[in-house]
């Protein structure tokens, strides 16, 4: 396995240095980051509930028939796994299904509502994007651009759940790569320095089963001012 996720449907060979393995699978819609100005942290849960648990013999397939979360482990009671997600339409979307959920970093909750209510219906969704730019080719460019940045966030960054709903995937998608990042053990600190705009942000371990790697954004209300600055970029198509 080369990356955290796979395709729905796809079959992997467990070729692995046990008889057997127990896999937990599990359904949640994890929710989207909190924007870095919020006052709540999200950490992840050292358990989550189970929707079904099965096993699978080495050297046999596994099918990953269903979108959700797969943790393959040796022993249910070990702090060791490998987690897998499995989803339809990724890491680049191409389903307009799959495009609305996405775009909660930068549009109004009217808008949101409006996109997510209306799954599917394109009409509904150029008529959303046309009314936050005003322009057909402003939105184009902001449609591309939004969507670059959240296909290399799952990349980048998928986790438990979608790389675009984890801190550092929603702060890569809103900001870009920092010009400056410095890690240590249990700690990222990522800097911007650009024309636009400056900040600084910090992220911290918050490691589980799930995910030994996952960091937490350390949420501050200094934040607020300039997310919304950059959101109005955004919304205007300036990047």
């Amino acid at each position: 396995i080369t990356e955290p996720y796979v395709k729905t449907g796809h079959h992997l060979k467990l070729a692995l240095d046990t008889d057997r393995w127990i896999v937990s699978y599990y359904d949640d819609n994890f929710p989207a980051a909190a924007p870095a100005f919020s006052e709540s942290q999200t950490r992840v849960a050292a358990e989550m509930r189970v929707d079904s648990v099965f096993s699978v013999d080495a050297g046999t397939e596994l099918n990953f028939s269903r979108k959700g979360l797969y943790l393959m482990q040796k022993d249910t009671n070990a702090i060791e796994g490998i987690a897998i997600r499995s989803e339809d339409d990724y890491p680049g979307y191409s389903v307009i299904t799959s495009l609305p959920a996405p775009l909660i970093y930068i549009t109004t909750r009217q808008e949101y509502e409006k996109l997510t209510s209306s799954p599917g219906n394109k009409k509904v969704f150029d008529q959303t994007i046309l009314s936050i730019v005003n322009d057909t080719e402003r939105a184009r460019t902001l449609m591309r651009s939004y969507f670059r940045r959240v296909e290399l966030a799952n990349r980048y960054f998928t986790s438990y759940k979608e790389g675009w709903k984890t801190d550092r995937g929603m702060v890569y998608i809103i900001y870009g790569v920092p010009n400056e990042v410095y890690k240590s053990e249990n700690r990222e600190i990522w800097r911007y320095n650009t024309s636009q705009f400056q900040a600084t942000f910090a992220f911290t371990r918050s490691s589980s089963v799930f995910d030994p790697d996952n960091m937490v954004l350390v949420r501050e209300r200094k934040h607020e001012n300039i997310w919304y600055e950059v959101i109005d970029l955004w919304r205007n198509a300036r990047f």
